[in-house]
């Protein structure tokens, strides 16, 4: 009697996991396929396609409707990659807003000095290196040039109330007219004297007063740098000043590098290896023997 075979399930299909595989792979690699051309949008492609869509759902076909009025030009320069900003324009951007501060702080320095400014006999102005308040001499101290006047140190506290909050380098100049103290045995010393203690106390008050110590300094100039070479009585009024000088920031930043301390290299007297005859010297008056082979 023939009997029917019975066929073992297990002898077909042992690779049917392969078709399974690849699809898996297939729909991987479309994954990516659609991951990179959607992270390389062509934009006037994509304007298109977009109005298409919108056009379609307001079911007006014919008349396209833009997302945005610009023109596709415009939007590819907007949608550019943006580049990070180059140092220099930051640097300037930086410089500009701190002259901006600059300016305001000469304006309410102009504001609260405006009764000696119509007096011609302070000057407030920006300059390259900060704000310079020019005190004419007369105003702070008396005939002597050295003793502070009644209205001297009042003036110099309406200038540290607008200054004590400000951490910015604040350099007090004393200047002086070169006709100054011509009779004196020695007119260019007392000039240079005059100047330096003028700008010492003016110095040491805006201290007292709130400012900062360690962002003041003080120089006396003499009669270096006039504000006037005329030889009128008008011009050595002018030369007669003291400057207070608000830095910027960059002029700050130059004078703390100047500052800095650096290594620094001892330099000592070159040894005389032999002399022929010994030097006499000059305070003992006896012969000095410096010769190290004697």
């Amino acid at each position: 009697m023939y009997r029917r075979r019975i066929h073992d399930d297990d002898d077909d299909g042992h690779d049917r996991w392969l078709i399974s595989y690849a699809d898996f792979i297939t729909l991987l690699f479309a994954f990516f396929v659609v991951m990179y051309a959607t992270s390389t949008i062509n934009l006037n492609k994509y304007q298109t396609l977009s109005n298409s869509v919108v056009t379609a759902f307001q079911g007006k076909p014919g008349q396209p409707q833009s997302l945005n009025t610009e023109t596709p030009s415009a939007l590819q320069n907007l949608s550019a990659i943006k580049k990070p900003l180059p140092l220099s324009y930051l640097y300037q951007e930086k410089k500009q807003r701190d002259l901006e501060k600059m300016r305001a702080i000469g304006q309410q320095l102009a504001n609260v000095l405006s009764v000696w400014i119509e007096q011609k006999a302070i000057t407030v102005q920006q300059g390259e290196f900060g704000v310079d308040i020019a005190i004419q001499n007369k105003l702070l101290f008396k005939a002597d040039q050295s003793t502070m006047s009644d209205e001297g140190p009042y003036v110099i506290k309406l200038v540290s109330e607008v200054l004590k909050n400000e951490y910015r380098t604040i350099q007090v100049e004393g200047h002086i007219d070169r006709h100054a103290f011509a009779d004196d045995a020695n007119p260019e010393a007392k000039r240079w004297e005059i100047t330096a203690t003028q700008a010492a106390r003016v110095a040491g008050i805006l201290g007292t007063r709130g400012v900062i110590s360690k962002r003041l300094s003080a120089i006396g100039l003499a009669d270096t740098k006039p504000a006037s070479s005329s030889e009128n009585n008008l011009a050595q009024t002018i030369n007669n000043r003291i400057i207070i000088r608000i830095l910027t920031a960059e002029s700050n930043a130059q004078q703390a590098a100047n500052n800095t301390i650096t290594t620094q290299l001892e330099i000592l007297p070159k040894a005389v290896e032999s002399l022929e005859e010994p030097v006499t010297s000059p305070a003992a008056g006896v012969p000095a023997d410096v010769s190290t082979n004697r």
